[in-house]
């Protein structure tokens, strides 16, 4: 196979799974993106659901208790129970502080807690002293929480832990985010920052949405890489079948060469026996005739085959007629035992009530004398070939070719019926062949319409039999 050819193919397999490489990665990337933004959905909503949570437990606090409370360097005041105490401290830093007072003592302050909350703007210290106030008058009760928090977040929401640090957490970070082989994520929301609390939550990020807003992408995806994969597939076939070819291509020269040669030599030399005039003898002529008609009846039965198969592959049409096939299997058998190189014993068993049959006359003979012409190459020194003639029950014609040769082997019985095909088992691989004879057979049988059948075991023999409709 040409070296330049295999680079090609070796580049266009090489390019072929890099792209499937870089698609597969551009998906994978694609995926974690939007789970990870599928993520950033989740903590906004479980930061939401803290929210929601304070703000019930606070409004239930507040019907409850007299509360004043100190926020920023600003002075305001609130109708209600709740009122605003201010102390005009450094603007720079942000101070917050709760007041105490109990009913019927007025304005007077019973405790004040201050705290330096420079870390946040002065709407999160509001909540913040908001959240310390709720819960310096109430108890936080965790399944009231995880109920609560369960609602709003529906299935998402797997379950939570209070957690105690040792800095304050002012903004909603995501400790662990999802991943494609994990679909779970870890978020942690600020819940009472003023005793560094905070509320780690673990939420379940779902699959199905992330894939419906990616379902053209990924079918896309899928199409191409299959694309990819059959031309891959494809391209692997094209360089075995081309391998293969090329085995073919050399082995047929290198037949050619040999079956052309033997005949050539053996009339050259017939040639040189009668240019030099060495012998007179009548017998002896007329044996080196005989020999120069064989091998020149060869010469051109080798010729004459490899001109059949290209019509056989150009279609050309069957001459169908009605023809004596009783007579032609008397005289291929009358042929066959003249062989003067191996002991050849033809027997024919012609059990039709008709003599008569449609086909096309030469190539159906050359169909039987091809299996004959097997039989004898691939049979010891004492051939024994059986050749059969019946009706089939559906009005076929059956002939079968049967011999004692060195049969074929299960794995090789179907592709013996491929052009140039020749087995590896045959001992004798000098034996006269191109790999044609059985490819010829096959050709013609379907050119009739009819259908071939084949019975062999090594060191035994091989029967094959064609089955021809007969059309009224």
């Amino acid at each position: 196979m040409n070296r330049r050819i295999k680079q090609v193919w070796l580049l266009a397999i090489l390019s072929s799974f890099l792209l499937i490489g870089l698609q597969t990665y551009w998906l994978y990337n694609s995926v974690t993106y939007s789970m990870g933004e599928m993520g950033k959905k989740n903590a906004e909503k479980a930061e939401q659901a803290i929210i929601a949570y304070l703000t019930n437990i606070g409004a239930a606090v507040k019907e409850k208790s007299h509360i004043g409370y100190v926020v920023s360097a600003y002075f305001s005041d609130f109708k209600g129970p709740c009122t605003t105490v201010c102390s005009p401290l450094d603007t720079d830093t942000i101070i917050g502080g709760v007041v105490y007072s109990k009913p019927g003592f007025g304005n007077v302050m019973e405790k004040r807690d201050t705290f330096d909350l420079r870390e946040t703007d002065s709407n999160n210290s509001f909540d913040c002293l908001n959240t310390y106030i709720t819960y310096q008058l109430t108890r936080f009760d965790k399944a009231h929480f995880d109920r609560f928090v369960s609602r709003k977040l529906g299935n998402d929401f797997i379950g939570a832990e209070m957690k105690t640090g040792k800095h304050r957490l002012w903004q909603t970070r995501i400790v662990e985010p999802p991943t494609l082989f994990h679909h779970e994520m870890l978020v942690e929301v600020p819940f009472n920052p003023i005793q560094y609390q905070s509320m780690q939550m673990r939420m379940q990020v779902p699959m199905l949405p992330i894939l419906k807003g990616m379902m053209w992408q990924m079918i896309g995806s899928l199409l191409v890489t299959i694309m990819l994969l059959l031309s891959i597939a494809y391209l692997i076939k094209v360089m075995l079948l081309q391998k293969k070819v090329d085995k073919m291509r050399s082995d047929f020269v290198h037949t050619m060469i040999h079956e052309l040669k033997r005949p050539v030599q053996t009339l050259k030399m017939c040639v040189s026996v009668f240019s030099a005039q060495k012998t007179d003898e009548k017998d002896e002529n007329a044996l080196i005739m005989e020999t120069v008609r064989e091998e020149s009846d060869n010469l051109t039965a080798y010729l004459a085959k490899l001109r059949e198969v290209i019509r056989a592959e150009e279609h050309i049409p069957l001459q169908i007629t009605s023809f004596d096939i009783h007579a032609a299997l008397q005289n291929l058998v009358a042929v066959y035992r003249k062989n003067r190189q191996k002991e050849v014993n033809v027997s024919l068993d012609y059990q039709r009530t008709s003599d008569r049959m449609m086909g096309d006359r030469d190539q159906l003979l050359n169909v039987v004398s091809n299996l004959m012409e097997n039989s004898v190459k691939y049979s010891g020194d004492i051939v024994n070939i059986h050749v059969a003639c019946r009706d089939t029950e559906k009005g076929e014609v059956m002939i079968s070719v049967s011999d004692n040769g060195i049969g074929i082997s299960p794995d090789e019985q179907q592709r013996v019926w491929t052009k140039f095909y020749r087995s590896n088992a045959y001992p004798d691989m000098m034996q006269p062949g191109i790999g044609l004879g059985l490819s010829f057979v096959d050709m013609i049988v379907k050119a009739h319409g009819g259908r071939k059948m084949m019975q062999s075991e090594v060191g035994k023999g091989t029967r094959i039999s064609i089955v021809i409709p007969q059309h009224s």
